[in-house]
């Protein structure tokens, strides 16, 4: 080979690891702006699939609307993206979060899913606000509309006495809310309990709104045109004297616990429970994307879970004696009881239960009441019928809601969250 030959060859070699060197130089760059044009793109999709299917409940600038979760937060940012994923995939149980994924009845493929999740974690909400403008699809606050003042002093100027309040307003409550509100106002699994301190003490205007207008994205209904203003009058004054007045009103009392015979199977309640719960609850009552879990709850009764098992509810069907005997279904609660349900709970000492305490009066107790029955201006009861959940409580506490702003570790640690929890729950025993 000539000399000549070998020069050009060396400097081709030469060229080509310079090439290599400068490729591999600008290759993070080059990688960060493609990355860059590939969200940017996401993010202009999920803008138009936010606004397409997310506004109604969520808002304008992602701020939360009514019940419905505010988006514009750091919280949300920080979730994996898995998890947001999940959520619009499969939705919320037990909550108005339906599943958006074709898989799941809904509308969105794993893409368009995917560029949403960008924009919860990367978009702008002033860009969303922009343009959910500019399509005209900024949604109305429903729950602002308020009652007639017209109609609301018709009820003030009622001229029935206590009495006669209470006998007729107990007459409209068995016709008309104890199907959902429990016959004594104790609460079921599907409505709150309304014979309360917390309802107590709303106000009469408060009261009044809901009974005529609902409450949005729930099942309660307005009776509106349903009441006379007497009609109303009564059940508002009920439910502000329920317990009081006289000792007239039925107060709640304890349901007390079914005999439930367990003869006539040779399966065990774990074998029943397995078989016929934990593809949903799973084995050890940790729940799943179908169905909520168990063992952060604390005790519930025997009732309860029959009526919620034989009724359904949500995503559960209803299990009739065909499907589930009486015996069956009995060996299964008694295992869930023992062995599932509140299992995960921490067992509190005394002195761990005295301090819990404490810390529940110091951080809570000024907006949700000294027992955790609420207070009419500030904060919902925190011990419920059924109770909540510990993942609950703990969600509400970081997550916060369109009315209530979340506490971060920082003011309550992780480990003093869990002794308050363990504390209403030791309340709702």
């Amino acid at each position: 080979m000539s000399r000549g030959l070998r020069w050009i060859g060396l400097l081709a070699t030469a060229l080509i690891v310079a090439l290599l060197a400068y490729n591999i130089v600008r290759e993070p760059a080059r990688q960060e702006a493609a990355r860059a044009r590939f969200q940017a793109r996401a993010i202009a999709d999920g803008v138009e699939l936010y606004a397409a299917y997310c506004v109604e409940c969520h808002g304008a600038a992602g701020e939360g609307l009514g019940v419905y979760r505010a988006l514009d937060q750091e919280y949300v940012r920080r979730q994996e993206a898995q998890a947001l994923f999940d959520t619009i995939e499969r939705g919320r149980y037990n909550t108005e979060m339906a599943a958006f994924s074709l898989d799941q009845g809904g509308a969105l493929t794993p893409a368009q899913i995917d560029n949403l999740v960008t924009l919860l974690q990367h978009g702008s909400w002033q860009v969303v606000q922009a343009r959910v403008e500019a399509l005209g699809l900024t949604p109305t606050e429903v729950a602002a509309q308020t009652a007639s003042p017209d109609e609301m002093a018709a009820v003030t100027a009622s001229g029935l006495n206590g009495q006669e309040a209470l006998d007729l307003g107990l007459d409209l409550f068995a016709a008309n809310c104890a199907e959902c509100h429990g016959e004594q106002g104790e609460g079921t699994g599907d409505a709150p309990q309304l014979n309360n301190a917390y309802v107590r003490g709303m106000a009469a205007e408060q009261l009044f709104e809901i009974i005529t207008l609902g409450v949005r994205n729930t099942d309660m209904e307005g009776f509106g045109e349903q009441f006379s203003p007497d009609e109303k009058a009564a059940l508002i004054y009920l439910l502000r004297h329920w317990g009081t007045a006289d000792g007239s009103a039925v107060a709640a009392a304890p349901t007390p616990e079914p005999t439930v015979a367990v003869e006539g199977f040779s399966a065990s309640g774990q074998q029943l429970f397995e078989t016929w719960c934990a593809i949903c609850h799973g084995v050890r009552g940790e729940g799943g994307s179908i169905a909520p879990s168990l063992n952060d709850i604390p005790a519930l009764s025997a009732d309860f879970i029959t009526s919620r098992v034989r009724g359904g509810k949500n995503a559960m069907p209803p299990f009739a004696q065909a499907d589930l005997s009486d015996g069956e279904l009995g060996a299964i609660i008694a295992y869930a009881r023992q062995s599932v349900i509140g299992s995960a709970l921490p067992r509190l000492s005394a002195e761990e239960l005295t301090a819990a305490a404490d810390l529940y009066t110091r951080h809570c107790a000024e907006c949700h009441g000294p027992q955790g029955e609420g207070t009419a201006e500030d904060g919902p009861p925190l011990v419920t019928s059924p109770p909540m959940r510990a993942s609950e409580i703990v969600n509400f506490t970081r997550v916060g809601s369109a009315q209530t702003p979340p506490i971060p570790p920082s003011a309550v640690s992780d480990d003093e969250l869990r002794l308050i929890v363990a504390y209403l729950h030791s309340l709702s025993r």
